[in-house]
């Protein structure tokens, strides 16, 4: 482990009060290296960066340590990268069509943010899978139906 990594893990355990227990699910989750790489910068950047809440970050974290790394080109197809295109079957059984994307590509409103709460509960889930995530009305669920759209998957692994 690099003495840069270290340094960041130490600031962000220090910054979010690990005695704390955390209710992000954390098991049988995905990510490439790339993403990896793309989210552990953007922790680091917008720490103490007032427009983004703690625990949006002590999640992504927590996400991105504990999710089981693949090169791009060896992700399963199943999984859900960054800039998939989902649909999710919501509980009242709306279906709901996503794109999981980085904070600054947010575009349009089928475009979800990492650092909203649906958004970190689809990244790196497979498809078929149950997700949990909050809204303001609290504690929601939703299936990840189908996977429409993986980048890995079309070979485009600069998205």
């Amino acid at each position: 482990m690099g003495i840069h990594f270290i340094k960041l893990r130490e600031l962000i355990m220090n910054k979010f009060s690990p005695n704390k227990k955390s209710d992000c699910k954390q098991s049988h989750k995905f990510i490439t290296f790339s993403d990896y790489n793309r989210i552990m910068n953007y922790i680091e950047s917008d720490l103490g960066n007032q427009l983004v809440p703690p625990h949006v970050l002590h999640y992504l974290y927590l996400f991105t340590s504990s999710s089981r790394k693949f090169y791009s080109s060896e992700i399963p197809e199943n999984v859900v990268t960054m800039n998939s295109e989902v649909i999710l079957r919501l509980k009242n059984d709306q279906r709901l069509k996503i794109r999981i994307v980085y904070p600054e590509n947010v575009l349009g409103s089928n475009d979800i943010s990492i650092y909203d709460s649906i958004g970190l509960a689809c990244l790196g889930a497979t498809e078929n899978s149950w997700i949990e995530y909050m809204d303001e009305t609290g504690k929601q669920y939703a299936m990840i139906e189908k996977i429409i759209f993986q980048p890995e998957k079309e070979k485009l692994f600069y998205l």
